[in-house]
């Protein structure tokens, strides 16, 4: 961490050691606290003297504190641990918004876990942040000022320093919709896979979220009565979460025909068969043939840009992804009729028919699903 910047009144002062009124003030360079010292000049001199001597070293070296201390260092990997344990456990999060952060805290141990607590000033968490543009650094920053947060209200951090930091607006977003030539180009291409062409479909008819498609079970599906089940995942922590009951029109149940008849024995409706099954990645995974949110994120951006879908639109992050397919979709059924209410039911929009969890008698929780239709035809 750079010193403070000395002035004509603290530049004969010895390093951590500044003018508090008519006393001093002593920083610890490991924790970045700050001590008091009512003491005269001279006096105050000689202690953060003797406090350099035995903590500079240790703030060079966190071996040498450990094994003076016996205790773990105040790092910011000790902070970033605490912080998911003990807050980001405790807190009703959707599962993909708790992997998110999780591999944003992944980042941010590898890039400044080995610093000192105390190294972490403003400084510090300006440059770490201005690495980021638009969105992503207001993103990075929301989230460094709750872990800093914690570390000041456990006592391990004196400020929050990336608070302190510049707050930027978020940039309005640039990305184009679908239009159905566009998406008619990407299914037709032979360089789309075809569990990509199935996801795609599967998106358009049922108009579900990218994080339900890819965990989408086939357990769920019902051919006989003609239904197939979902518990959207982002609304698991709403006061009423929302389980769907589809009644399947022709071509949707077309399409899960079809997933249900991919010849790899999987439990999920989307899956594939990776080229290289790398342990780390097999044990990342709930079977070894998910698709994962963000693997069909980039794998649908790679086929729309292979086969020159949106060649117009020179700008690739204003492209359309697949989230967008959603859009697409709810406008298709209103251009096929589907009344506005239809479409809201499908994309489990929350309405006060949707009353989905209810207490027995004896306290037991069962689920009440909402009926809802999707008879879109492609």
């Amino acid at each position: 961490m750079a010193p403070r910047k000395r002035t004509a009144t603290n530049r004969e002062l010895p390093p951590n050691l500044y003018p508090n009124g008519k006393y001093w003030q002593y920083r610890n360079p490991i924790t970045g606290k700050k001590t008091s010292i009512n003491r005269p000049l001279a006096e105050a001199i000689k202690l953060a003297r003797a406090a350099n001597a035995k903590l500079l070293p240790l703030a060079a070296d966190e071996k040498l504190l450990q094994a003076i201390t016996g205790e773990h260092a105040p790092t910011v990997q000790l902070l970033i641990e605490r912080f998911d344990i003990e807050w980001l456990d405790g807190r009703k999060l959707a599962e993909s918004t708790r992997k998110e952060i999780r591999i944003k805290l992944a980042r941010y141990i590898k890039d400044l876990g080995k610093r000192m607590i105390g190294q972490l000033d403003v400084l510090a968490m300006a440059e770490y942040l201005d690495q980021f543009q638009n969105n992503a650094y207001t993103k990075h920053r929301g989230l460094w000022v709750q872990v800093c947060a914690f570390g000041v209200a456990k006592g391990l951090m004196e400020r929050n320093v990336a608070e302190l930091t510049l707050a930027k607006k978020e940039a309005e977003k640039v990305r184009r919709r679908h239009t159905m030539e566009g998406v008619q180009r990407i299914l037709e291409a032979h360089t789309t896979p075809p569990w990509l062409k199935l996801a795609i479909r599967l998106a358009l008819l049922s108009l579900q979220r990218r994080e339900d498609l890819v965990t989408w079970e086939r357990s769920a599906v019902d051919l006989e009565a003609n239904i197939i089940r979902l518990s959207p995942g982002k609304t698991e922590n709403y006061s009423n979460p929302i389980h769907l009951e589809i009644e399947m029109g022709a071509d949707l149940r077309q399409v899960v025909r079809e997933c249900m008849s991919v010849p790899i024995a999987s439990p999920f409706l989307l899956c594939y068969r990776p080229r290289a099954r790398k342990r780390e990645q097999i044990e990342a995974k709930a079977h070894w043939s998910a698709i994962t949110d963000d693997y069909l994120t980039k794998e649908f951006a790679k086929a729309r840009d292979a086969c020159r879908a949106y060649d117009d639109i020179a700008e690739k992050r204003a492209r359309p992804s697949v989230h967008e397919l959603r859009a697409l979709g709810a406008w298709l059924y209103e251009q096929q009729g589907f009344p506005s209410e239809y479409v809201q039911a499908l994309m489990g929009h929350a309405d006060g028919k949707m009353t989905t969890y209810y207490q027995s008698g004896h306290g037991e929780q069962q689920v009440e699903y909402a009926r809802v239709s999707a008879g879109l035809k492609l």
